[in-house]
């Protein structure tokens, strides 16, 4: 799959004069945060390249190792005059806001609507730009669908990159594709069945996007309840949707065949790290993490006796952690 190369805008809250949302609240090194209402959300996806920009200069580079999604609120703002949504703050005149056909007023109209929200992260990728000499407008003759200044993420040609020589090398050397689940689930309450059938058009071998689709998320939650099943942790920011038996289609987003997980127990139990024995629901470490994770090894998983993940799916995934344990 194609690795798309993205320049995204992060504004500091005091320096932004477009009003019709709040702050996205973004860690420039770790975090870009966005949600379902921003032009070309379903477009970015983990794996892709960005350049990370503010109003005035290129601030640093990065791969997206992994998008993570949520449900939430969005204040949505527009002029009362004439509906239009680029609304600007005036520092020094009155009224207060003027949106971009000329009406001015005191306080826009404000509506609440719901929306997805996603956070793109690149902790471990991120490099700080140092070639000041580059300006916003090299990039100008890069933007693949033309400049708007008004978007926050927009797609560019990827040679762009070999206008930047620092990161050219570091971006390339990151393509680490990883997939995002595909859309629809089966959630009926039937015993979980293996599938063995590869429902997608193509299997990638990379730990797939952590979250996972939204519904199936939500269907964990309501079965197990808001807390990691296997560490407790009950901070459901940073607590996903794990599948026992890897994801191939659709069928395998079945509530038996999922476990919520915090963050990184869920990567550790995907890369085989930890393993569920099937009948007794005891916790193994691996060597590797064992010291790390001391305090897991022996515990139980977290789950009440008439609401237990699918025993085939279990057992599956436990002669594979055999195997590499052994």
């Amino acid at each position: 799959m194609e690795q798309n190369l993205w320049v995204l805008k992060s504004v500091e809250d005091a320096d932004r004069a477009l009003r019709t949302v709040d702050h996205y609240a973004d860690k420039l090194n770790s975090v870009y945060n966005y949600d379902s209402k921003v032009a070309n959300f379903k477009q970015i996806k983990s794996g892709d390249h960005i350049i990370l920009i503010d109003k005035e200069k290129i601030l640093g580079f990065a791969t997206i190792e992994r998008i993570s999604e949520t449900t939430g609120e969005k204040v949505i703002r527009k002029c009362p005059i004439c509906g239009s949504s680029t609304i600007d703050m005036r520092k020094n005149m009155l009224p207060k806001y003027r949106c971009n056909k000329g009406d001015t007023f005191d306080k826009p109209d404000e509506k609440v609507v719901e929306v997805n929200q996603y956070s793109a992260h690149s902790s471990n990728s991120f490099r700080k730009a140092t070639e000041s000499q580059l300006l916003l407008n090299d990039l100008r003759p890069y933007y693949r669908n033309g400049y708007n200044q008004n978007m926050s993420m927009q797609l560019l040609d990827s040679e762009a990159l070999n206008i930047f020589t620092e990161a050219s090398s570091l971006i390339r050397k990151t393509d680490n594709i990883i997939s995002p689940y595909e859309a629809g689930a089966d959630l009926t309450t039937n015993d979980y069945e293996k599938n063995d059938q590869d429902e997608r058009s193509t299997v990638f071998r990379q730990i797939i996007q952590r979250r996972g689709q939204q519904k199936f998320r939500s269907a964990l939650f309501d079965r197990y309840g808001y807390a990691c099943m296997i560490f407790g942790c009950k901070i459901t920011d940073i607590l996903e949707a794990a599948h026992i038996n890897p994801y191939r289609g659709i069928n395998d987003n079945h509530i038996s065949n999922g476990l919520i997980l915090r963050a990184d127990i869920h990567t550790l139990f995907d890369l085989n790290l930890i393993g569920i024995e099937p009948e007794t629901l005891i916790i193994h470490c691996h060597s590797k993490i064992v010291t790390e994770y001391q305090n897991l090894n022996g515990q139980k998983l977290l789950c009440m006796a008439q609401k237990k993940p699918a025993k085939t799916a279990l057992l599956t995934r436990w002669e594979i952690f055999t195997n590499v344990k052994g």
